[in-house]
């Protein structure tokens, strides 16, 4: 991938995330969830412009799951955001702790699942239980659209609306 293409998917992500989190913030507003972006474990190593708060960092670990919350009732919630501009996704975009993660949680009866954006028109939402299922036995490295129909989500202007059929609202 070129640099600028690399630009690009970096802002499309973050995108993506921004419409997670203003979805977010209206759960919190309606008294249906409480949800938050997992930090990033980060290191500082060397400072750049101390007066601006500017580090090189290191991540210290493998990441976790993107989102974790609480639904109104005492449920947790634990997800993992991807976005692509493909037609497809891979199922290794999802990586081995994360996994691990979100089946920890999925065991203690957590809602866990993958929120999947392509061009950050689409969304679907895949209980991770199914993800597992799908990466097992579809026989591909991925997924397109057409496999991901049965997890679409209808988006509503500036908000995703993922928790839709998982609580009462």
């Amino acid at each position: 991938m070129s640099v600028k293409g690399a630009y690009a998917a970096k802002r499309n992500g973050e995108f993506f995330e921004k419409l997670i989190d203003a979805s977010c913030i209206h759960y919190s507003k309606q008294g249906i969830a409480y949800i938050q972006k997992t930090p990033e474990p980060m290191r500082p190593v060397r400072a750049l412009n101390r007066n601006r708060g500017q580090y090189m960092a290191v991540y210290e670990k493998k990441a976790q799951p993107d989102f974790t919350g609480t639904l109104t009732g005492g449920t947790s919630v634990v997800f993992e955001a991807k976005h692509t501009e493909s037609p497809r996704i891979e199922f290794n975009r999802i990586s081995s702790q994360q996994e691990l993660d979100l089946e920890a949680h999925h065991k203690l009866g957590a809602i866990t699942f993958v929120l999947l954006s392509f061009s950050d028109k689409d969304f679907y939402r895949v209980p991770y239980s199914e993800w597992i299922n799908l990466k097992e036995t579809i026989g591909k490295k991925s997924l397109n659209q057409t496999d991901l129909e049965p997890y679409r989500i209808i988006n509503q202007g500036r908000l995703i609306p993922f928790l839709d059929g998982l609580v009462e609202e």
